[in-house]
């Protein structure tokens, strides 16, 4: 498989792919020749794949189906994770060697070996690993630690949380043992899911001061509109007191 345009991407960029290829046995699909594998493409590295699938002479072979009236039917199939892994600010782009395993990014060695110690099996499972699948491996572990340890609890946006679920779904194609970190970061996604609650409850309590402001203005001009009509209802009594004795009989006029 190869990457296209990858002179065109920036340097850093990385992205892990799944894939298989099988050669259909058109009388029996249990038979069917598959091959898969996995890698981790970078913009200097941009092509792998399988040196040889199965002899020729076995496909041209009648009694095995691959080939049936001069067709043969090649699948293939790709899997690539989602999303693209942003370059951290203080990435320095200067690389050290991380226990003969691979080149990491120097900013990140102080991390992985404070979780190495704690955690050796990291190191053991990795070994089994081809060196280019390890590097990126622990170069997205370093840069999840980095954006755990640097990251504040009130600086983490929407950016922040999405930065972090790329990074831990990138981190999960790797196969580490992830027990001892994934209930810490399913915590931190836990406190989106509360400060989303906040931020609605938030928009709540805005709403109804803002009717409470409304309704209080409301009622201010009813209370200067209760104050003229008061006015004008004195000396609307006043004018009519004048008119004469209000305790007089009205009585009717005689001729």
């Amino acid at each position: 498989m190869h990457v296209a345009d990858a002179s065109t991407m920036p340097s850093g960029w990385t992205r892990y792919a799944r894939f298989s290829l099988t050669l259909v046995n058109q009388l029996d699909r249990k038979s069917s020749k598959t091959k898969d594998t996995e890698h981790v493409f970078k913009a200097n590295e941009n092509d792998w794949g399988f040196t040889s699938f199965m002899p020729l002479s076995e496909v041209h072979d009648l009694t095995k189906s691959f080939l049936v009236n001069d067709i043969c039917i090649v699948e293939a199939k790709v899997s690539v994770r989602k999303g693209d892994i942003k370059i951290l600010d203080n990435e320095t782009g200067e690389l050290v060697d991380f226990r003969g395993l691979g080149k990491i990014e120097l900013a990140f060695l102080p991390l992985l070996e404070e979780v190495r110690l704690l955690h050796p099996l990291l190191i053991e499972f990795q070994q089994r690993r081809s060196r280019t699948f390890v590097e990126c491996g622990f170069t997205t572990l370093g840069r999840l630690l980095h954006f755990l340890k640097t990251t504040k609890v009130k600086d983490l946006n929407q950016d922040g949380y999405k930065m972090l679920q790329v990074l831990w779904e990138e981190l999960e194609t790797f196969k580490f043992d992830l027990a001892w970190l994934q209930p810490h970061v399913q915590s931190v996604f836990g406190m989106k899911n509360m400060a989303g609650r906040m931020d609605r409850m938030r928009e709540d309590v805005n709403i109804l001061e803002n009717e409470i402001k409304r309704r209080r203005a409301m009622l201010a001009a009813a209370e200067v509109d209760l104050e003229r009509a008061k006015e004008d209802l004195v000396r609307a009594e006043q004018g009519f007191y004048k008119i004469g004795d209000v305790d007089s009989v009205i009585g009717y006029p005689l001729p």
